[in-house]
């Protein structure tokens, strides 16, 4: 009875001072079903995957085959001073919810229960990693916020340099557009200048057609 109560999760124990809760239960490895411990993180699974391959690996060579995380001879002074075959999956069905399940054999087969001297150790090692794999969160949260506010800093940066270069070519065109006024200024006066001369001109070609074809006129009255 009592066997087929820990395949379930039915159990829960709440620990003073560890904010984590931790749930007994069991999970299917290949064919078989062992039973453990396992608690929820608040993240994502590759993050929480990376920090407990590396966690784990102090105390053994660990052997991963996708979620799977085993080492078969692990020394973890805190739960046993004899070997044990430490079992676990890192599972989750939600993106920032990670699902940690481990399994303590001691003595080549006696599996750590939450009634067993060994539980303070497993508790130890539970909460070692809860704590070390939250620092790393925060740490990556950290740098996460640092490359955001250095990407902000660099859109800023660049928008500035942008309106730089923009008001550099406002004044390069205000200043092209103040020649071609003083140009056309120049110009102008010119043509005014210009027409005086042609309307002066113009009479001075009146006043000589004139007495041309007057000249004409008297010419042509002689010879008649």
């Amino acid at each position: 009875m009592r066997k087929v109560l820990l395949t379930g999760i039915l159990l829960v124990a709440s620990f003073v001072g560890f904010a984590q809760t931790i749930l007994i239960g069991s999970e299917i490895f290949g064919k078989d079903r062992k039973e453990g411990f396992y608690m929820t993180i608040n993240i994502e699974k590759k993050f929480v995957e990376k920090d407990w391959s590396l966690f784990i690996s102090k105390y053994g060579g660990v052997a991963q085959s996708r979620e799977v995380f085993n080492i078969a001879s692990a020394k973890i002074p805190d739960i046993s001073p004899d070997l044990i075959s430490l079992t676990s999956k890192v599972t989750s069905d939600q993106k920032a919810k990670t699902k940690i399940f481990a399994s303590f054999d001691v003595d080549g087969g006696n599996t750590v229960s939450e009634n067993s001297n060994s539980f303070i150790g497993v508790e130890k090692f539970l909460k070692d990693f809860y704590a070390f794999t939250m620092q790393n969160e925060d740490m990556r949260l950290a740098e996460r916020d640092a490359e955001e506010s250095q990407k902000n800093l660099d859109r800023v940066i660049k928008t500035g340099n942008k309106l730089a270069r923009d008001i550099e070519k406002n004044k390069r065109e205000k200043e092209k557009l103040l020649k071609e006024i003083e140009e056309n200024r120049i110009e102008l006066e010119k043509l005014l200048k210009d027409q005086i001369a042609n309307k002066q001109d113009q009479e001075n070609a009146r006043i000589s057609l004139d007495e041309k074809q007057k000249a004409s006129s008297i010419l042509k009255t002689r010879i008649k």
